[in-house]
């Protein structure tokens, strides 16, 4: 019997071990010319050429910064026990290990492929009908999808938690661009006959614990409400973490999304290098810490 239960205990310790051991890792290694300043959550490192640093634990975002060339929020999507390398040379990331053609997709050639797609919804939206825009936006969905070995995009109960970030952050975006394309041609009828259908197939589900981990649901939510009006949804109203000129928009958001007005703030003053960055980082440093 006692052998029994320190054979248990042995193994709890092993298991427990290894689970540590094998925790998620990103290495980061400078081969750029000159140093570099790394950010994860409140950690930063200044890198040397040739130098590089491995982060272990759970990262969500990556800041890299270097020459004005050289200014990166990577989002990092691992499970907890993988392993990533990312590679700064030439003012460029390579990407290498587990899952690095998911990681270099979504931060290189993502936003590229979406933001590039808007003619086309310009193009498919010019006789005001909601098919032929149905149907360009849901197939090039789908092509998305391939890229990243997922067949759907609808979140379920078997998913990953790397799984959810993704097909998440790839909603968002193609929601982003598709809403951005219709409102520019301010048709306040066919605006709303697309919004409402996007919003009951792709965001209802999602608004009973609506949370934010990415600026694009900020922005696909900063649209909805500012167009409020149209849309066939409640929006429920949230303490005001920080006022400011956009309150009108964060009273109908969570913390969670209000942290990414004065994160998308921050990044703005920051590669301007404007002064006002300090407020920005200040309030987030201080409001938005959990």
């Amino acid at each position: 019997m006692k052998q029994s239960f320190l054979g248990k205990r042995i193994f709890c310790i092993l298991l427990f071990s290894s689970s540590v051991l094998s925790s998620q890792k990103i290495t980061i290694i400078n081969n750029n010319t000159g140093s570099v300043t790394i950010k994860n959550n409140k950690t930063e490192v200044i890198l040397k050429d040739g130098n590089k640093k491995e982060f272990s634990g759970i990262v969500n975002k990556i800041s890299i910064k270097g020459t004005q060339d050289l200014d990166r929020s990577l989002t990092i999507y691992l499970e907890p026990t993988e392993k990533l390398i990312l590679t700064i040379k030439n003012n460029t990331i390579v990407y290498q290990g587990d899952q690095a053609a998911i990681n270099e997709y979504l931060n290189e050639k993502l936003n590229v492929d979406t933001y590039g797609k808007m003619k086309d919804y310009l193009q498919a939206s010019e006789k005001k009908s909601l098919s032929p825009l149905k149907i360009n936006s849901e197939l090039f969905l789908t092509n998305i999808l391939k890229k990243v070995n997922l067949k759907s995009i609808i979140i379920s109960s078997e998913d990953t938690n790397s799984t959810k970030k993704i097909k998440t952050h790839i909603k968002y975006n193609w929601l982003y661009t598709i809403f951005s394309s219709v409102i520019s041609l301010k048709d306040k009828n066919f605006s709303k006959e697309v919004i409402n259908y996007y919003y009951q197939k792709y965001i209802e589900s999602d608004t009973a614990e609506f949370s934010c981990n990415g600026a694009f649901q900020y922005s696909v939510m900063e649209i909805l409400i500012k167009n409020k009006d149209i849309v066939s949804a409640q929006f429920p109203m949230y303490t005001i973490v920080e006022h400011s000129d956009s309150d009108n928009i964060n009273q109908y958001l969570p913390k969670t999304c209000q942290k990414y007005f004065f994160f998308n703030k921050y990044r703005y003053f920051e590669h301007i290098n404007d002064p006002q960055k300090d407020y920005y980082e200040k309030v987030l440093n201080e409001k938005f810490t959990d």
